[in-house]
This record gives C-alpha cells, sequence and structure tokens, in this order.
C-alpha cells in the first residue's frame, strides 16, 4: 500500500474507532465517520467496503503493537518459565490497554444485537492471540532442552493460558472495579498465571470453532 493510502487508512481508523466508541457500533454511521474524516463516503468505501470491515479493522489496529510484542518473545537462551512470563506480560499489556478495554466494552455491549462484530473481535483479538501463544508454545515444545513439555501443544492449551492470566486483574479492570494497574501488578499476575499454567494444566481437547 503506498504511504499516503496507508497514513490516509490509519487515520480513517483512528477517527472511526473515537466514533464507535463515542456512539456505540449501532449509532456510529459511515455517513458520520466520511464527515469526520472529511472525504466522500465513497472514498472511505475504496478503503473498507462496509461499516463490519471497518470495525474488524479497528479491532486490529488497537492489538498492531502488542502482537508484534508477542511475536518478538524470544524462546531460545532462556527458562521456559521466563518465556511464558514474557509472553504473559506482553499479552496483559494488551489487554489492559485503555483502548482494548474500551473496545471489549463496546463489543461486549453490542453482540447481542450485532454477532458479527462479536465474531470479528474473537477472530481478529482473541483467536489471533492464542494462535500467537500457541507458536510460543509449540517452540518451547520443540526444545531439545525441554524433551517433557510436549504437553504445552496439546488442544486448548493456549486458551488456558490467555484465560488464566485475563484472570483477575483484567476482570476487575473490565468492570471498572480498578482504575489503574501497575506495573508490579502486571508482573504478578503474569508469574501467577505461568505458576497455576505449569501446575494445573491438564491437557483435554477442547471443541473446534
Amino acid at each position: 500500500m503506498p504511504v499516503g493510502a496507508s497514513a490516509r487508512r490509519t487515520a480513517i481508523l483512528t477517527i472511526a474507532g473515537r466514533i464507535f466508541l463515542r456512539h456505540g457500533y449501532a449509532d456510529a454511521s459511515m455517513d458520520g465517520i466520511a464527515a469526520e474524516v472529511g472525504g466522500s463516503k465513497s472514498t472511505l468505501y475504496r478503503y473498507f467496503p462496509s461499516k463490519a470491515a471497518l470495525f474488524a479493522a479497528y479491532v486490529e489496529e488497537v492489538g498492531t503493537l502488542t502482537w508484534a510484542a508477542l511475536a518478538a518473545v524470544t524462546v531460545e537462551g532462556k527458562e521456559p518459565e521466563a518465556v511464558l512470563e514474557d509472553t504473559a506480560r506482553a499479552y496483559l499489556d494488551l489487554i489492559l490497554s485503555p483502548s482494548a478495554l474500551a473496545v471489549t466494552r463496546l463489543v461486549m455491549a453490542e453482540t447481542g444485537r450485532f454477532p458479527e462484530i462479536g465474531r470479528s473481535f474473537y477472530e481478529r483479538g482473541i483467536r489471533r492471540s492464542e494462535r500467537q501463544i500457541a507458536a510460543i508454545l509449540q517452540c518451547l515444545a520443540e526444545r531439545s532442552d525441554a524433551p517433557d513439555w510436549d504437553f504445552l501443544t496439546l488442544p486448548g492449551a493456549a486458551a488456558y493460558f490467555r484465560a488464566l492470566c485475563e484472570a483477575g486483574l483484567h476482570e476487575g479492570c473490565l468492570w471498572g472495579v480498578y482504575e489503574s494497574v501497575s506495573r508490579e501488578d502486571v508482573v504478578g499476575v503474569a508469574r501467577q498465571a505461568v505458576a497455576c499454567f505449569l501446575r494445573g494444566w491438564p491437557g483435554q481437547v477442547w471443541p473446534s470453532v
């Protein structure tokens, strides 16, 4: 994508995100977004063929930096527990960011009426994160110095790890119990999640989606 077009697309996503969060998915319109962007609706549709596609792209944009952090987790040369803690912290940084919390609340509020945005959020956000976590677990299982870690590749391992990271702190932030969290909080939750994962993951076949 040309630099100018990429910058235009980013600008559209920034403005569309503000409108989605301000008005909700139902009341946000392509007309209103185009007006605030400062162009015609036909120009907007050249980048995004529908409001659902625009929302899906916004969800991806929110997680871009932390998905890059997950992709950059180093597996070699570290103890497996340290790798898992790095992974947990990167994931927590994503889900605890103000933008991610806001989008999650929006999706929870709107999915009953618009199931497509729930499916989009699940696939573009949750499943993408799980695939990255699963890739890290796979790399750990394949390390020659960790011959007994095959359990990390069992179906459901990445989902279980993700759920442990989300328990407690994220739920409190999502529902407004905690207004802010410290770095020490994030580190503590990451360590706890890893300890529970290694101690309690039994291996389980999960239904495919």
